[in-house]
């Protein structure tokens, strides 16, 4: 009997301390009750890991310092998810990609490019997710900015800026040589001359990367024929590369180069060491996108350097108006098909384009212009950059769409670009240079 009674006891004092439940309604109660008398414990939210890939090398400026803000902050958010975050400049960011390709070990979230070079070969091996687009369809999105990101009626990433070359330039630096900024392809060369006459370097730009030279190269063609369908008839075949306007752009380009218009060394320059030199206040001007509205308030540079940093669209000539807008919508995010958190990445990616997020602080981040409307933000108190950029983009009477070496394969784009530097450095005439072009072309129609 008295194994029994112990026995009992035994099995009674399981049934009690085995339980999942919790009493909700008495704080300080010491015992466990029964499922009948409380409620289930939710369990706890899984230990999640997001990898995350990014060409925003820069975390303590700019857009990487707003993309590594928002992960911060979704950490804090969700305490179960850690991001990892992994950051390349532009060129070694992309080799990056196509070894993880190789081997099909994409990180969770990735930066992309809407533009065929890029994209087109992940999508065709399937690498990457088809997002549902209701989950974006009231974040404000500018119409047109998914197109890049879209194959056959479905969406692959989300766009996160419109992106436009312009002219940077130091107005310090033009003041106290008697100049003005460039409204005319003419008046540039006579800037170029005087500064050159300094011994001033006139215009800083990578010209290693190799990727801003095509970019121009639409802009010198575009002011001598006055659209920029020139570019697009070529890529069609409805032109062909060697027609007398390509051989008359590209001799413009040497000419530009031979009268030194870009900074010394500019071919064995780097993303950084470009924006540098003309941080640095080494050189006049900077050929670069808006995304480098941060300029104004980067402390790395000086003060002085800060306050007189300013923009013009790229000079006019008589055909065509500084209104006509190299632009393009570029960069973005997708998420790897391989990925083991497909619904956590997803997740991560609505809550970071939440118009009071992304948008809302890149803008006041001065750092570029974002693919979702953004007049809400404007406060009145942005930097005389930030609205130099916005009325360029504003006043724009039309504008180029993908550039011309992100609008096919990537091994088009690595011979448009290869063609751009070796016609700069005098291994090709302009009219080889059209050739290449052209025989590159001919692989893509």
């Amino acid at each position: 009997m008295l194994l029994l009674v112990c026995t009992m006891l035994f099995l009674a004092a399981c049934s009690n301390n085995g339980g999942t439940s919790t009493n909700s309604g008495d704080k300080n109660a010491n015992s466990t009750p029964s499922p009948a008398e409380g409620t289930t414990k939710d369990p706890e939210p899984e230990q999640i890991t997001l990898k995350f890939f990014t060409a925003l090398a820069d975390r303590a400026n700019g857009l990487g310092k707003v993309e590594q803000d928002i992960i911060d902050q979704y950490m804090v958010d969700y305490p179960n998810v850690k991001i990892e975050v992994e950051a390349l400049q532009d060129e070694p960011y992309k080799a990056k990609v196509k070894v993880y390709s190789s081997t099909n070990d994409l990180p969770d979230i990735m930066q992309v490019w809407g533009q065929p070079s890029f994209i087109q070969p992940l999508l065709d091996n399937n690498l990457l997710v088809s997002l549902d687009e209701a989950n974006f369809k009231d974040l404000d999105f500018v119409e047109g900015s998914f197109d890049g990101f879209a194959k056959e009626g479905k969406i692959y990433g989300v766009p996160r800026g419109a992106d436009y070359l312009v002219l940077y330039y130091n107005k310090k630096m033009f003041a106290d040589n008697g100049l003005t900024a460039p409204t005319t392809t003419e008046e540039l060369n006579n800037v170029i001359a005087t500064f050159r006459g300094k011994n001033i370097n006139p215009i800083a730009i990578n010209g290693m990367d190799g990727w801003t030279l095509p970019i121009w190269f639409d802009y010198v063609l575009q002011r001598q024929t006055g659209t920029f369908d020139t570019m697009d008839m070529g890529l069609r075949g409805e032109k062909a590369f060697t027609d007398e306007e390509f051989v008359k752009g590209a001799k413009a380009m040497l000419e530009f180069a031979e009268a030194k218009g870009f900074a010394d060394g500019y071919l064995t320059a780097d993303y950084g060491a470009a924006r540098n030199l003309f941080g640095q206040e080494q050189s006049a001007m900077y050929l670069m996108g808006n995304w480098e509205a941060s300029l104004a308030t980067d402390e790395n540079f000086s003060e002085d350097f800060r306050n007189n940093v300013a923009a013009v669209p790229y000079p006019a000539s008589d055909v065509a108006p500084s209104s006509n807008l190299a632009s393009w919508y570029g960069g973005g995010y997708s998420i790897a098909e391989n990925s083991k958190h497909k619904e956590e990445a997803a997740k991560f990616l609505n809550y970071m384009f939440q118009p009071d997020r992304w948008a809302k602080m890149i803008w006041e981040a001065d750092a570029g212009t974002p693919a979702q409307k953004f007049e809400q933000f404007l406060t009145g108190n942005e930097t005389e950059l930030q609205k130099e950029l916005v009325n360029i983009f504003n006043t724009a009477t039309s504008s180029s769409g993908t550039p011309i070496h992100d609008s096919a394969t990537d091994e088009f784009k690595q011979t448009v670009m290869d063609a751009h530097q070796s016609l700069l450095v005098g291994k090709l005439t302009p009219e080889q240079f059209a050739q290449a072009l052209e025989d590159a072309a001919n692989k893509t129609r």
